[in-house]
């Protein structure tokens, strides 16, 4: 190309030379500067047509050159510039086909489709001879065609430009999918919009996983039912929208012992059937949400107190009936918490209330329900606050030992001693067991207060013997925390070993609530502890529903047969309470087990009670619990009394 620019300016200039030279002489014949004859001859007409036929001459060169040199080369280079732009559009549909996980497409000012990549046919089902020319509201929805959604998005485009959404989308075959939707204006030179570029992906996968994450921030997994979380966001939600709220939380009665005797499965599967049936009977108005374990929740909206108390009393009544698991049959029960508050009080107080009055229908037997009143937190603060006094007592040691002798009834020996808790108060003095040790027992101290117990009962014992007072057993009532703890056993043999106690001279007394934990490993613990020769009696024989079934399960030695029944018998013994007294004896000594009556106070109860064979008593009618220094004499009296025999 450069050649050719020269060639052409070569030619021009020659031209030029040659013009100028003929001119100039003309010029110089004519003026006396040149000699006359060159303008005479240069001056004749067929001379002066020379300088223009070598102008047409240089133009028919120039032109010449142009038409064969360089028109064959611009003709190849815009069949090259053709063929690249060609191949580079080639290049770009290869690269936007090869874009299969995107659907990439263009759109018309009216929504119709002018090009369409592999992409788009992978996602959206349809080719691209199908797809071309149809009108993208065939992707949507039926609800987003009948709210104006294509338009809308069109009007979107053409205000925002670009824009970004994530919406549900329609295949070819039906089926729906959620994608993230990208939508970009195509403009031309005059800065107008002609169509609209999108590019969408399918997200169904991720979108479902993140609708599960959410599913499962706000619902039990068990159960289905709302969760914890949601129950707070709905209370805060309606409180500030000015909603009265009810609310009641229920808590299952013997649902442990179900999951414990028949498996974690068998339990899960009683949680499924019980949420359904709370459900049923909790009305359309109201929500249902498990706090987890088995504790449920009821939120009420719009109800009166005493509607609120019917549905809670339909629901009770429905978890009383039987529920059939895996083909067994289980009975339970529940008891229920209610609570109501408006705006101004914290959704955490309205839980709080609902425990409370639940924690009053839970100690008032169960299977019933309470409603808070403001003296039951008063009761709640008065419960904290002697659990903190336990704690400072335990720390300060406050605590002592008392022991009651055991005796048996044919020949009033001290054969026993029970070891009994009291409280030494700076202010108040010697306080009874009576005052707090339900308190003591479900405080956070009671598994440490249980082993000192122990300890300091062994140690006293040890100390009587060392002396060289007779033996006799040591009785010791255990905290529930210590049954439910693993370290039971070793506790146990510990404390004998470390104060060289035989080990029968230990008995360990057992309370119903004990033995209605039905925890297998607390058998199993016990029973060997009675293969090493510890006792184990059944204390406040006869007062529960659950002790004539707790006879074989435990490897007792002993009943003892609670004060209640022994306090009415008369001389005569015709009261209805002995009428129980001796069918229980009988009972006790068919299954090979020892006999001791708590609460003695009249000789004719020792009488009655000798005449029935039973082997052992306790009470004031020997001995009122005594301190250790006190009871040491009344062994060494009898010591006396056995040497001078």
């Amino acid at each position: 190309m450069i050649r050719l620019l020269l060639i052409v300016i070569a030619v021009d200039a020659m031209r030029n030379i040659v013009e100028n030279i003929y001119f100039g002489l003309l010029w110089g014949g004519n003026y006396g500067i040149f000699s006359e004859i060159f303008a005479q001859v240069l001056s004749q007409p067929s001379l002066l047509i020379i300088p223009k036929v070598l102008n047409v001459l240089a133009a028919c060169c120039v032109l010449v050159l142009l038409v064969f040199r360089h028109l064959p080369d611009a003709l190849l280079d815009k069949d090259r510039a053709e063929s690249k732009l060609e191949e580079t559009e080639q290049r770009f549909r290869m690269l936007v086909d090869s874009v299969r996980e995107y659907a990439i497409y263009m759109l018309d000012l009216d929504g119709n489709i002018t090009s369409w990549n592999a992409g788009a046919e992978r996602i959206k089902g349809y080719k691209a001879e199908e797809a071309i020319g149809m009108n993208e509201s065939v992707f949507y929805t039926v609800a987003d065609r009948q709210s104006g959604a294509p338009a809308l998005a069109i009007a979107r485009a053409r205000s925002e430009g670009h824009y970004e959404t994530r919406a549900e989308r329609v295949r070819k075959d039906g089926s729906t999918f959620w994608a993230t939707i990208a939508v970009n204006a195509i403009y031309n030179t005059n800065d107008e919009i002609i169509g609209f570029a999108k590019v969408t992906k399918d997200i169904t996968e991720s979108h479902t996983a993140a609708k599960l994450l959410e599913y499962q921030a706000h619902h039990d997994q068990l159960t289905g039912l709302l969760n914890r979380s949601s129950l707070y966001g709905d209370m805060h939600s309606k409180l500030n929208a000015d909603h009265e709220i009810g609310l009641a939380i229920f808590d299952l009665d013997g649902f442990k012992e179900i999951n414990d005797t028949e498996g974690h499965i068998a339990g899960d599967r009683l949680l499924q059937q019980v949420a359904k049936r709370i459900v049923a009977q909790a009305g359309p108005s109201a929500r249902v949400y498990r706090l987890g374990g088995d504790e449920f929740v009821v939120l009420d909206l719009g109800r009166d107190a005493l509607a609120l108390a019917s549905t809670v009393e339909r629901i009770l009544r429905e978890l009383e009936k039987e529920f059939v698991v895996a083909g067994v049959r289980q009975t339970i029960g529940a008891s229920a918490g209610i609570a109501f508050a408006s705006d101004e009080f914290d959704p955490e107080i309205i839980l709080a209330n609902a425990d409370l009055a639940l924690y009053d229908a839970k100690s008032a037997g169960g299977r019933r329900y309470a409603a808070f009143t403001p003296a039951m937190r008063a009761q709640a603060q008065a419960r904290r606050s002697l659990d903190m006094q336990l704690h400072r007592a335990f720390e300060n040691q406050e605590f002592v030992l008392h022991f009651q002798p055991q005796v048996r009834l044919e020949d009033s020996a001290i054969v026993g001693a029970e070891a009994l808790l009291r409280w030494n108060h700076p202010e108040h003095g010697l306080i009874k067991p009576a005052a707090f040790i339900d308190a003591l027992a479900n405080s956070s101290v009671a598994l440490e207060c249980g082993r000192w117990i122990l300890n300091e009962a062994c140690q006293t014992l040890a100390d009587w013997r060392a002396r060289g007072l007779h033996d006799i057993r040591m009785g010791v009532n255990l905290f529930p925390a210590q049954f439910r703890d693993e370290q039971l056993e070793r506790d146990i043999t510990e404390a004998l070993l470390a104060h060289s106690l035989p080990c029968e001279l230990l008995e360990i007394e057992i309370t119903e609530n004990i033995a209605l934990l039905h925890d297998e490993a607390i058998v199993a613990a016990l029973h060997r502890l009675s293969s090493l020769g510890i006792k184990l009696a059944f204390d406040d024989f006869g007062t529960g529903y659950a002790s004539l079934s707790c006879l074989t399960r435990y490897p007792l030695s002993r009943i003892k047969i609670d004060r209640s029944f022994i306090a009415p018998i008369s001389g005569a013994g015709e009261a209805a309470e002995a009428a129980i007294v001796r069918p229980m004896t009988t009972m006790a000594h068919y299954l090979g087990l020892e006999v001791i009556a708590e609460g003695i106070e009249t000789v004719e109860q020792v009488e009655f009670l000798r005449s029935l064979g039973c082997e052992e008593g306790q009470g004031y009618f020997y001995s009122e619990p005594v301190p250790g220094r006190i009871f040491e004499q009344l062994l060494s009296q009898e010591h006396l009394r056995a040497g001078a025999a």
